[in-house]
């Protein structure tokens, strides 16, 4: 058997909602699998194909799914296109195992249901927020305890063209959750769950671009700012544009705000100019 997955780019947090809100974007990478091997094979192309560095998150993926399922994935030739950008906070990991656990389930007799691949892939990624809408589309509101997972999803949201600044250098998840405090303050909780709140309101009356204005966060993005010099630099001289809005997407260190001009920014390797997609993750054979 062979076929393709074609599986979304996503945006994590979305400022105030952390852990909680999600997008899938309009890029995409490819994945072309194929059973009839002999032996495991993995192969890159695209633009980041020389940033793989190994391919053991798609193989955790297939060893924990057995595991989970007590069904065999048999030897599989893979060919990826890379078109997200690797480690820097576009979900190029959750793309990697949401397509690796649809890839397990398809050939193993589907024995999940959707819902099932979808908590599935969460529980190894560790949070919702990029996995869940990299299968679905949208925006992804979600919630997830370690045990019950819950979400909803809004098809229909459409901010228009985002600009997604991208830099040079990589900040991993691990890295950067670890600077994140034990404890915060109640006057940030209740920023953050104003802004969180307004920004739903905003969504469910269709004002999608009203809703950016409440991206504003005090729970998640000033540790990491503060935690790389790179990446302080770099948010810097984008605030010194004066967006009427900005994010860190993900835990970074890519930044989507509403600037047009890019000029002086240190570290820039590209901006990505994308929307949301209302596609999630599709496979074709």
């Amino acid at each position: 058997m062979k076929g393709l997955i074609k599986v979304p780019a996503t945006s994590a947090n979305l400022g105030a909602g952390f852990d909680v809100f999600g997008i899938a974007l309009e890029l995409f990478n490819l994945i072309e699998f194929n059973t009839d091997t002999k032996d495991w094979y993995f192969e890159s192309k695209g633009e980041y194909a020389d940033q793989i560095e190994d391919y053991s998150l798609f193989q955790k993926v297939f060893v924990e799914f057995q595991r989970f399922t007590r069904k065999k994935v048999p030897k599989l030739k893979i060919i990826q296109e890379c078109n997200i950008p690797i480690s820097k906070g576009l979900g190029s990991s959750a793309a990697i195992i949401a397509a690796a656990t649809v890839i397990s389930n398809v050939l193993t007799g589907e024995p999940l249901t959707e819902l099932e691949m979808i908590k599935f892939a969460t529980n190894i990624e560790g949070h919702p927020d990029n996995t869940v809408p990299a299968f679905t589309g949208g925006l992804v509101v979600s919630y997830y305890d370690g045990t019950i997972l819950d979400y909803e999803v809004f098809k229909e949201v459409d901010f228009g063209e985002m600009n997604f600044i991208v830099p040079n250098f990589r900040l991993s998840t691990k890295e950067m959750r670890s600077v994140l405090p034990k404890q915060i303050k109640y006057e940030s909780a209740v920023f953050n769950l104003k802004n969180s709140v307004q920004f739903l309101s905003k969504i469910a009356h269709g004002k999608y671009k009203d809703a950016l204005k409440y991206t504003a966060d005090r729970l998640h993005q000033e540790f990491r700012f503060n935690a790389s010099k790179q990446l302080k630099d770099f948010i810097k001289s984008i605030l010194l544009k004066k967006p009427n809005f900005w994010f860190l997407s993900g835990s970074g260190p890519t930044v989507c705000a509403d600037v047009t001009e890019f000029g002086n920014i240190p570290y820039l390797e590209k901006v990505i100019s994308t929307k949301v997609s209302r596609v999630g993750l599709q496979i074709e054979f």
